[in-house]
């Protein structure tokens, strides 16, 4: 019989959630053995890309690449093409390894993932590049390659960049703990300056390898060689990049039984590279030993009494607290020599370099060539200015130059303090009431700024000679300037908290000047003409002693105040930028964001009023082949000012920016003329 009684069921439901699944591997996670290998062969792979590009850059020299039937240039190409293969294969590697570890904190795991993208681009576009390298791409399009190279290796530098801040980056929220400058003295840090290096030796020898360069009839050869040498010297780097991190991987994996027998192989076979690139550098530029100039080291000073002149040195304090310095020459060659007296009622004159430059721009070369000379034998009292942050004006009544407030300056500083300050201290001792002044390049700019503020300092000057004026820069042709203003340069210095530029180290400079220079005067006039442009006017045995003292120093503001001029087409006051929104009206912009409101008032810095300078009267030089300070801007800066201003213009044949400094001839071709104008106008007034 069927029961109709509801049946009693007992049971129970478990659930298990589901673990997460742990997305980013932690720091201290415990690497497998297949992983271990993985990094391994990142190492790996770089060396041996690395390796790659250096015998296929020394095989691509003239003398090299005829081994083997001619077929040894096959052999260099095809060892870029493979090179780069590997290059991409550790770039792979590189990206793999960096979105499965967890960095810890957001901000790292951003920059690294960055880092590991700009070096995969970069990797990709060297494969790229290296193809059209090859015998059978290379006539489809000559360029191709080199501009595949540059832009490679501007990825790496900024993959490089970012690295570092990468390695400064605290665990802990940047925003409270800050970045740790400390950070940087590890093996990580060393790999990535080397890339850093390397990647910029390759921008430069990708530069001279362009068709416009190689396949110039007269100094193509030249060229090919100086940037096969940095791509020798670029590979050199990427070696040591791969060694130092072969050796942290070995570390880090803790493969102890690879890491003796693996160090001991790199070390010899970097040993090997190294002997190779030497004999080859030997071989290619064919360099004979040089006698090292006695002036390569010597300050102004010292050249001054090395030429047989009495010098004075001078201090004055800007208004805003600068100490600057001076050097006087008040007797002549002949008085100084005689021991008589400096004769009386000398016309005055102040002369002011340029840009990175000092006093002794003036005094640089010999008695007939240098400017300074040439003034005091025709019977000048002559001063040599040095504006704020160079080698000879490196105080303050208050701060260092380690203190960043120092280099809070750029060159409207120099117009409004810098120049009066050493001009009115030149006609206090001489007690003068006017004298003659001699700017070039910088020291034009900062004497326009000056003059279009202050016209009754303008009215003590009774002749100003403007050697390639500087004002407006939007036509420049500088390649170089023209870079470092188009990438914004100046914004990644400040992000990095960098102020100071280029100032003068005596190691640094006596190994470019004593050594470099001295050995191949070619290689550094090259570097030298992307920023004057070609000369042919300098003595090839001094450009050592030019380097020795410049550049000089200036600060970082100075150069973005010139990248602005570049980018902007302007002569204006600093901007430090407004991010309003201008329809809105000035009103409602507030000045947390738009700085140039807090400082100026307005949404834009104002522009220097050159339509005041109606004083002194103003002789302008250019040079035929400035590519700095080209005839397009001058005649901007020209139309600017009152017409009766400028009462003479010559344009100096085959000179170019540097030349009105360092050129053999320049006292023939440019001094003389000055010496004309000075002697026609000195002491009248207004």
């Amino acid at each position: 019989m069927r029961s109709d009684s509801p049946r009693k069921v007992d049971f129970t439901v478990t659930i298990t959630p589901n673990q997460e699944p742990q997305v980013l591997l932690p720091g201290n996670h415990q690497l497998e053995t297949w992983e271990k290998w993985l990094e391994v062969s990142r190492a790996v792979a770089y060396f041996f890309g690395s390796l790659l590009f250096l015998f296929g850059s020394i095989f691509f020299y003239p003398e090299y690449s005829a081994k083997w039937n001619g077929n040894a240039v096959v052999f260099a190409s095809w060892g870029f093409v493979i090179g780069c293969i590997y290059f991409f294969a550790g770039a792979n590697l590189d990206f793999i390894q960096s979105i499965r570890y967890n960095h810890g904190t957001q901000l790292r795991q951003v920059l690294r993932a960055f880092t590991a993208l700009c070096n995969y681009m970069a990797a990709s576009t060297f494969v790229l590049g290296a193809l059209y390298f090859l015998p059978s791409w290379y006539p489809k399009s000559p360029e191709l390659g080199c501009w595949a190279f540059i832009n490679g290796c501007i990825l790496f530098c900024i993959g490089a960049i970012v690295e570092i801040l990468f390695i400064c980056t605290t665990h802990g929220d940047p925003r409270v703990s800050g970045f740790r400058i400390t950070n940087m003295f590890c093996w990580g840090a060393a790999a990535t300056l080397s890339t850093l290096v390397s990647s910029v030796f390759f921008i430069i020898g990708s530069w001279f390898y362009l068709p416009e360069y190689i396949n110039r009839a007269d100094d193509g050869t030249h060229y090919m060689n100086t940037a096969i040498t940095f791509y020798v010297l670029g590979s050199v780097c990427f070696v040591v990049n791969s060694c130092v991190l072969a050796l942290v991987f070995a570390t880090t994996t803790q493969i102890f039984s690879l890491r003796t027998p693996l160090i001991l192989l790199l070390g010899l076979v970097l040993l090997a590279t190294t002997t190779t690139t030497v004999h080859s550098l030997d071989q290619a530029t064919q360099v004979e030993e040089v006698e090292l100039d006695p002036d390569v080291g010597k300050s102004t000073v010292e050249l001054i009494q090395a030429r047989g002149y009495a010098v004075e040195t001078h201090n004055v304090t800007t208004a805003d607290g600068y100490i600057l310095t001076l050097h006087r020459l008040p007797m002549s060659y002949a008085e100084t020599q005689s021991g008589e007296s400096a004769a009386a009622n000398k016309t005055t004159i102040l002369l002011m370099h340029g840009l990175l430059d000092s006093s002794f721009s003036w005094v640089c070369n010999f008695r007939n060539q240098s400017f300074a000379f040439v003034l005091a034998d025709a019977g000048y009292d002559v001063w040599l200015g040095n504006n704020r942050g160079n080698t000879y004006s490196d105080r303050h009544i208050k701060y260092t130059t380690e203190d960043d407030a120092f280099w809070d300056f750029s060159w409207e500083d120099m117009g409004r303090f810098d120049l009066p300050a050493m001009l009115n201290h030149a006609l206090e001792v001489s007690g003068r009431d006017t004298l003659a002044l001699v700017g070039h390049s910088e020291g034009t700019t900062q004497a326009f700024v000056a003059f279009s503020e202050n016209q009754t300092l303008a009215q003590s000057v009774s002749y100003f000679a403007a050697l390639v004026p500087v004002a407006w820069l939007g036509h420049t042709k500088a390649k170089a300037l023209k870079f470092v203003a188009k990438i914004y340069l100046d914004k990644i210095f400040d992000v990095l908290g960098q102020v100071e530029f280029l100032s003068q180290n005596e190691v640094l400079q006596e190994i470019i000047g004593a050594s470099a220079c001295t050995l191949n005067p070619q290689l550094c006039e090259t570097a030298l003409a992307l920023v004057s442009g070609d000369s042919e006017n300098w003595n090839s045995s001094r450009v050592a002693v030019y380097l020795s003292e410049m550049p000089a120093g200036t600060s970082v503001k100075n150069m973005a105040h010139y990248a602005q001029s570049i980018r902007k087409d302007t002569f204006s006051a600093y901007n430090y930028d407004c991010s309003c929104l201008r329809p809105l009206g000035l009103k409602l912009c507030s000045k947390l964001i738009c700085k140039n409101k807090a400082k100026y008032g307005s949404f834009d810095p104002p522009a220097f009023p050159v339509a005041n300078v109606k004083y002194p009267r103003t002789g302008f030089f250019r040079g035929e082949n400035d590519i700095l300070a080209t005839s397009v801007d001058i005649d901007q800066l020209r139309t600017a000012m009152p017409l009766s201003t400028v009462v003479y213009d010559e344009t100096i044949s085959d000179f170019s920016h540097m030349d009105f400094t360092w050129a053999v001839n320049a006292n023939d071709k440019v001094y003389q003329s000055v010496l004309e104008q000075l002697e026609a106008y000195a002491g009248v007034g207004y």
